[in-house]
């Protein structure tokens, strides 16, 4: 069964069905398409897998197990996953919230290079979705722009999802329930899986003991490309490729940008350590080092509070003291049904922020203030010109009456 066409229904077993809009985008594996609820109403997306992949030994398992990853991670920087339906004639497909944005590939090349602080921003809140799926034994394996897609959150700003785990590698099978078939007809050892420009040079070696700084490298090759325009390694020959990832720097992001902030090279350069023991470890500790890159702020009894950037704050302290407080989880953007919020407790942000979509902390402008004690001391100036209005009448008074008989000729 091929994809299904704009404006066809696609019936359910259960009797329902799905209304299939305009196709939202088509990769190697399959497409995506837009698709309305009947009778609900609600605006979803779907997955297919492209028909010759159907009969493949491993790939619809890969798809079944995509879905049960996904719906397995609770952090609201995965794109929220519903289920796996299938049609009438047993086809699967997976059901998705529909996703209003572009991925970060598309991003840069209609904006250009990001600057580093958005950058640093998109890639932290990666890094948050990374957290969960690394503590679960989940390796992405598969990060690059196009699997990060940029949503606008309600300030404004970007809000990230992670998408596609489908080639996920599973370390701690207790966390996650594996399909019918088990790991080994899924991940075989010694397998080189993923993008190969922002692969790890030990997931192109197809190490066995791959762990989450393979993540980490390729969110570095990320970072790198989002500012400096150009992908870390390049080469037409796969073998030739291969080569300089396993065995070259690429060239030094301040040759490309000159403008980056001072240490901004160095994060990324750590993070894309070809020996893995000089790397930045952790999606965690990514995100920390990315931290002053995005005006993070303190940590408050589990609560992250962002501080607004150096501008913004010197002006508004000019007048206002601001005091940000904890706020209630908000929606995610664009979901047709809420999202589960951020894991690890809420978040209060404000524009500059890199955590989940809350309300922003508005920050006043510096208007002029009333102050009381002013009024009073305007009253009392009033009554200051009373009285020596008063006391210069009376001295004038005084004057007339020592001075008008004598004018007179009354003495």
């Amino acid at each position: 069964m091929p994809v299904p066409r704009q404006g066809s229904t696609l019936p359910l077993a259960s009797g329902e069905s799905f209304l299939v809009g305009r196709t939202l985008g088509v990769g190697g594996m399959g497409a995506v398409v837009e698709a309305t609820h009947q009778p609900s109403g609600r605006r979803l997306a779907l997955k297919f897998l492209h028909d010759d992949l159907l009969d493949h030994p491993t790939i619809p398992q890969r798809f079944e197990r995509e879905v049960q990853l996904a719906t397995a991670l609770t952090t609201a920087h995965v794109a929220r996953t519903f289920g796996l339906e299938r049609t009438r004639e047993g086809i699967p497909f997976m059901i998705m919230e529909l996703l209003e944005g572009q991925d970060l590939c598309a991003l840069v090349q209609r904006e250009g290079r990001l600057a580093a602080a958005r950058a640093a921003k998109i890639v932290s809140q990666a890094c948050e979705a990374l957290e969960e799926a690394h503590a679960r034994g989940i390796v992405h394996r598969d990060l690059k722009p196009e699997n990060l897609f940029v949503t606008r959150a309600p300030d404004g700003g970007d809000w990230v999802r992670v998408l596609d785990f489908g080639i996920s590698k599973v370390l701690d099978e207790s966390n996650v329930p594996i399909p019918k078939g088990g790991r080994n007809a899924l991940t075989r050892v010694g397998t080189t899986v993923g993008t190969p420009e922002y692969m790890a040079p030990e997931q192109l070696r197809g190490a066995k003991d791959l762990d989450g700084s393979a993540d980490v490298y390729s969110l570095g090759c990320v970072l790198y490309e989002a500012v400096g325009g150009r992908r870390p390694f390049q080469a037409p020959v796969y073998q030739e490729l291969v080569r300089l990832i396993t065995q070259t720097d690429p060239p030094p992001l301040p040759t490309l940008r000159s403008d980056l902030p001072q240490g901004f090279a160095d994060v990324v350069a750590r993070a894309m350590a070809r020996d893995r023991r000089h790397r930045i470890a952790t999606a965690k500790a990514l995100r920390e080092a990315l931290a002053a890159f995005v005006a993070v702020g303190r940590k408050v009894e589990g609560t992250v509070v962002m501080e607004p950037p150096p501008s913004i704050r010197s002006a508004a302290a000019a007048a206002v003291a601001v005091s940000a407080r904890p706020s209630a989880a908000s929606p995610a953007p664009s979901a047709p049904i809420p999202s589960a919020p951020p894991a690890g407790g809420h978040v209060s942000m404000n524009p500059a922020a890199t955590s989940g979509p809350q309300a922003p902390v508005h920050i006043p402008a510096a208007h002029p203030t009333v102050d009381h004690d002013d009024d009073e001391g305007s009253g009392s100036k009033v009554w200051i010109v009373v009285v020596v209005v008063v006391v210069l009448l009376l001295v004038a008074a005084g004057v007339v009456a020592i001075v008008a008989p004598s004018v007179f000729g009354l003495r």
